[in-house]
């Protein structure tokens, strides 16, 4: 709240802590702010996720202190709830009238010059439009010369009052490239908008209640991951093709292009993760999807490395509902957990692929029948698989035979495996329930109460009340 009224302050001076609570009063709609103040942290009150309605609706209720102006009501309310777009279209509303302005008239000129025709098109779409029947070459030419004035602007003289809302200032430079059909940041955007590139090794929300400062843009939207990679396969045939051209030479072009490429491979996995996950969550799957990205990947696939190939079948493996490892899986999984690391140890997407190595070489040590380290990978796709794990998990703390290492990995698999999957599924709360109910059934034997605060704090109901009730 103090940071609000700050932002209030920079906006408002004149106002004083009367007229500041009247603001927030009206913003809310409601009688008086302070019968809304709570102790209970819920992000999506603090700082909101809001569509374009939502936000037009706010701005719309503070536009008397604006003179009326809704541009200027909207960044007020973006800069002082610090909000970010719900879905990846809402990134629109976190330009200017200013830059929105100079980019249109800019890609006029452009098509302009091109067809030797001067027109005057008023909206995004019809722009788009109109790009559409330029050639690669020009549209390319175009959307670097947006980057490179974007790159000129510096931060100080970004008119935003947060790191986040500077942060996604920029990002809709690259949304407005995207609309005019520039690949390159179509496919940058799909590469940092992914619940997978997201934050820090502490995840999302830290656990000390802080959003993470690392958010690339600020938001994540995998349903546009997916529609931004399926609208890119043309280009991504074009540059992987290239690349494989550049696989094995050693100019740094070459590695500079082989490093995008890499990156565009982990926005694809990513892609159909979220989509093998939706047929858990939703109830519902698309075979066009996921069957054009898997085809483009498994046409390219030399140029997967052995961790991205792993990834690719455990996504293959999870799709088709098999319980166990492929042969294939297995054989890359032992290769990366005997791999030398060094001081830095793994990669933090192989995280899950050592404990799950891990669960499997417990369980042949004490003779289990079920494959865990298969049912450990499942867990991540399948409710029924996370539900079965946990109370297997559980069964084993309350022995009083358990080793002590054996004892703090499956500690762990409540503090940290459980906190991993609260972060990925922050914003669709996909297996809070059984999160939930897990951590329940084994809040005497070990504390997980961090797990479900954050799901609380990320306004999930059950974890709200589960705080109440037990903690």
């Amino acid at each position: 709240m103090n940071n609000i009224l700050l932002r209030i302050a920079h906006y408002f001076p004149n106002l004083d802590c009367i007229g500041k609570k009247q603001f927030l009063s009206e913003l809310f709609d409601v009688r008086c702010i302070d019968e809304c103040i709570s102790d209970e942290c819920v992000f999506q009150n603090i700082e909101p996720a809001v569509d374009r309605d939502e936000l037009k609706e706010l701005a719309e209720r503070i536009i008397g202190y604006t003179n009326y102006s809704l541009d200027q009501a909207k960044k007020v309310v973006r800069n002082i709830l610090n909000t970010i777009p719900k879905r990846f279209d809402d990134l629109i509303d976190y330009t200017t009238e200013e830059r929105l302005k100079a980019f249109k008239e800019a890609a006029n000129f452009h098509v302009s010059v091109h067809t030797g025709n001067e027109i005057h098109l008023d909206t995004l779409d019809d722009i788009a439009n109109a790009f559409e029947q330029l050639p690669d070459v020009a549209i390319t030419l175009f959307g670097n010369s947006q980057m490179d004035e974007s790159r000129a602007i510096s931060d100080e003289t970004i008119e935003a009052l947060t790191v986040r809302q500077k942060m996604l200032y920029r990002a809709c430079d690259y949304y407005l490239n995207h609309r005019v059909g520039f690949k390159t940041n179509t496919m940058w955007l799909a590469c940092f908008i992914s619940s997978n590139s997201f934050g820090c090794l502490d995840g999302w929300l830290h656990r000390d209640g802080v959003l993470c400062d690392n958010r690339h843009f600020g938001f994540k939207d995998d349903d546009a991951v997916v529609e931004l990679v399926l609208s890119s396969l043309r280009y991504l045939d074009e540059y992987f093709n290239r690349q494989v051209e550049y696989k094995g030479v050693s100019s740094n072009e070459a590695k500079s292009f082989c490093r995008t490429g890499f990156m565009y491979i982990e926005a694809m996995l990513d892609a159909v993760e979220y989509i093998v996950k939706c047929r858990e969550a939703k109830g519902e799957v698309s075979d066009y999807a996921y069957k054009s990205i898997m085809a483009m990947l498994d046409e390219y696939s030399l140029l997967l490395d052995g961790r991205q190939e792993l990834k690719l079948l455990t996504h293959k493996v999870a799709f088709d509902c098999v319980t166990g490892f492929t042969q294939r899986q297995f054989d890359l999984l032992y290769e990366i957990v005997e791999d030398d690391y060094g001081t830095q140890g793994p990669p933090p997407d192989m995280y899950t692929f050592f404990d799950a190595w891990n669960f499997m070489v417990y369980g042949q040590q004490h003779g289990i029948k079920a494959m865990l380290g298969p049912l450990f990978v499942r867990s991540n796709y399948h409710r029924s698989s996370l539900t079965e794990l946990s109370n297997f998990v559980t069964a084993q703390l309350e022995s009083d035979e358990l080793e002590k290492y054996w004892e703090d990995m499956f500690m762990g698999y409540f503090t940290n495996y459980l906190f991993t999957l609260v972060n990925k599924n922050s914003h669709s709360h996909f297996l809070f329930d059984e999160i939930l109910a897990a951590s329940l059934d084994a809040r005497c034997i070990v504390d997980n109460k961090d797990v479900v605060r954050t799901m609380a704090e990320l306004g999930h109901q059950p974890s709200r009340q589960a705080m109440n009730d037990y903690y």
